[in-house]
C-alpha cells in the first residue's frame, strides 16, 4: 500500500469513529434511564416521599384524606361564599388543587367524592386525574355551612357596613365553638352540618366497603366540623383545627374499636414549599 493509499484509510476510519460516537451518544440520550426524568402522568419523587412519610395503614383500617378546595377570587377578596354561591376556583386555586393532587398521586386512592360545589369538584377533579381508576362521587352532604344572611357579603373591607358584618361573622364563630346549636343568622349550626356530613360519609364508606384509601373534597367550616366530630366526638372543638385552601388532613378509621385517629391536620407544604398561598376563609 502506497503512501496516499494509507493516508485515506486512516481518514475513513477516522470519519467512522465519528460517526459511531454520534449514533452513540443519540443512543444514548433516547435510552437515558427513565429515573432521571420524570414520567409526567406517574407518581412524582415529592409524591413518593409523601407516601413515605405516612405510616402504614393496618389491616383493618381504612385511611380518609380530607381536602379542602382552592382559592376563589371570594378567598382573596374577603366575601363570604358558604353554601349559595357557586364560586370557580381562580388561577391560583387551580394551581393549589393541581399541587395537592400531585401530592397524593403515589396513593393507592380508589374512590374520590366531593360537594357539588364548583369549587371542591374541580379541585376533587384534578385529585381524580392522578388516578383515573377511582370512583368518582358527587355529595351534597359534604358541602360548606349555609352562612345565612352573611352569604355573599365581604366583611374584610374598611368601610363601617363590613366591620359589623365581621363582628357578626366572628361573634357567630365564637358562639359555634361553645355552642353545637348556635348559628349564623339564618344559616345552619354546628349539629345539622355534623349531621349530613356524618351521614354522607357513613354512606360513602357503607356503598364502598372494600375501599380503604378514600378522598373527600370539602370546604372550610364543613371539613373542621367534620374533622373535630370524627376526633374528638365533639362538632364544637373546632378551633385548633386550621383549613388552608387545599390544606391535607388525614384519619384512619380503625373498624375494630369503631374509632377515628389523626394521622395529619392542615397538611399545606404542597404550596407553601412553591410560594404559594394557603389561607383564604369563608
Amino acid at each position: 500500500m502506497n503512501l496516499l493509499n494509507l493516508l485515506q484509510s486512516v481518514l475513513l476510519i477516522s470519519s467512522n469513529d465519528r460517526k459511531s460516537m454520534s449514533i452513540s451518544k443519540v443512543i444514548t440520550c433516547c435510552t437515558s434511564s427513565p429515573s432521571t426524568t420524570l414520567d409526567p402522568e406517574g407518581p412524582t419523587t415529592r409524591a413518593q416521599r409523601f407516601s413515605a412519610s405516612l405510616p402504614d395503614l393496618s389491616p383493618n383500617f381504612k385511611r380518609l384524606y380530607i381536602l379542602r378546595h382552592g382559592m376563589t377570587d371570594w378567598n382573596k377578596r374577603g366575601f363570604v361564599q358558604g353554601s349559595s354561591f357557586d364560586i370557580p376556583l381562580n388561577d391560583e386555586g387551580r394551581s393549589q388543587a393541581r399541587y395537592a393532587a400531585e401530592e397524593l398521586s403515589a396513593l393507592p386512592i380508589t374512590c374520590v367524592a366531593s360537594s357539588h360545589l364548583s369549587r371542591a369538584s374541580k379541585t376533587a377533579d384534578e385529585v381524580h386525574s392522578f388516578h383515573p381508576l377511582a370512583t368518582r362521587l358527587i355529595s351534597k352532604g359534604f358541602v360548606e355551612i349555609n352562612y345565612g344572611d352573611l352569604e355573599g357579603k365581604c366583611i374584610h373591607n374598611d368601610d363601617e357596613e363590613s366591620k359589623r358584618l365581621k363582628n357578626l361573622f366572628d361573634q357567630s364563630s365564637r358562639d359555634m365553638e361553645k355552642d353545637l346549636y348556635a348559628r349564623y343568622p339564618g344559616g345552619e349550626n354546628a349539629n345539622e352540618v355534623e349531621k349530613r356530613a356524618r351521614e354522607a360519609l357513613r354512606k360513602l364508606m357503607n356503598d364502598r366497603p372494600n375501599d380503604r384509601h378514600l378522598v373527600v373534597v370539602g370546604h372550610g367550616r364543613c371539613n373542621k366540623i367534620l374533622l373535630a366530630s370524627l376526633l374528638y366526638n365533639d362538632a364544637s372543638k373546632i378551633s385548633s383545627i386550621e383549613q388552608g385552601n387545599t390544606a391535607i388532613s388525614i384519619v384512619d378509621y380503625d373498624s375494630g374499636d369503631d374509632k377515628w385517629l389523626e394521622v395529619m391536620l392542615n397538611y399545606c407544604a404542597h404550596n407553601e414549599d412553591r410560594g404559594a398561598a394557603s389561607g383564604g376563609a369563608y
